[in-house]
């Protein structure tokens, strides 16, 4: 291994976040959402033009009775809210299967666009989904990887058979699709990050990334 990163999870490009609306099924929608201080601001005063305590813009869409919202808090930074009209004692379950399989699907665009990269360079490359997130597997035999792993709202990515620092290289769009520009990034750095690499499948990789 070349080297562990850690970092707080967080939604941070639209375009992403649109495509994680895809993998699940769902049709997104762009405009503009109010968040209410109570119900009755929420059913009452609204339908005589009160607009709320905030409005943000939002991507959102509809699963059953359920809908989910990424707000845009602020410039580059997403919030994702899950809501039902009714709320029933087992909705909290639900919500949190929602988000999490949201989540999910976000992370998986992140990895569409490293597999992009790597394809580009001309090597072979495969998923594989786990448990706690995914492997990429790249190179003539399969021989590199890179691990993704994710629990609640921490990031694990690590890099396997790379030499020296291109390594930080094939991690760079994930970091920024998955992490927000303030957010700090924790990183270990393995013996084979230093090693001068001849390979010329690393020199190719580097060239191209």
């Amino acid at each position: 291994m070349s080297h562990c990163t850690k970092f707080e999870f967080s939604y941070v490009d639209e375009e992403a976040i649109a495509k994680a609306f895809g993998k699940m099924g769902l049709r997104p929608t762009t405009g503009l959402v109010s968040m209410f201080a109570s119900d009755f601001s929420k059913k009452v005063l609204s339908a005589i033009g009160y607009m709320g305590q905030q409005q943000f813009r939002a991507i959102y869409g509809t699963t059953g009775e359920f809908s989910l919202f990424v707000c845009q808090i602020e410039e580059g930074s997403y919030k994702l809210l899950i809501e039902r009209e009714t709320v029933s004692a087992d909705d909290e379950a639900i919500m949190a299967d929602l988000a999490s399989s949201f989540q999910k699907a976000y992370i998986s665009v992140a990895i569409d666009e490293t597999v992009k990269r790597i394809d580009a360079s001309g090597f072979p490359s495969r998923v594989k989904e786990t448990v706690q997130g995914f492997e990429i597997e790249f190179g003539p035999s399969y021989e590199f990887s890179i691990h993704v792993t994710f629990t609640g709202d921490q990031v694990t990515e690590e890099v396997h058979g790379v030499k020296g620092d291109v390594c930080t290289k094939l991690t760079e769009e994930l970091e920024a699709l998955l992490s927000s520009p303030a957010a700090e990034l924790v990183t270990e750095w393995k013996p084979a990050y230093t090693v001068v690499h001849e390979e010329q499948t690393l020199q190719i990789l580097r060239a191209n990334f």
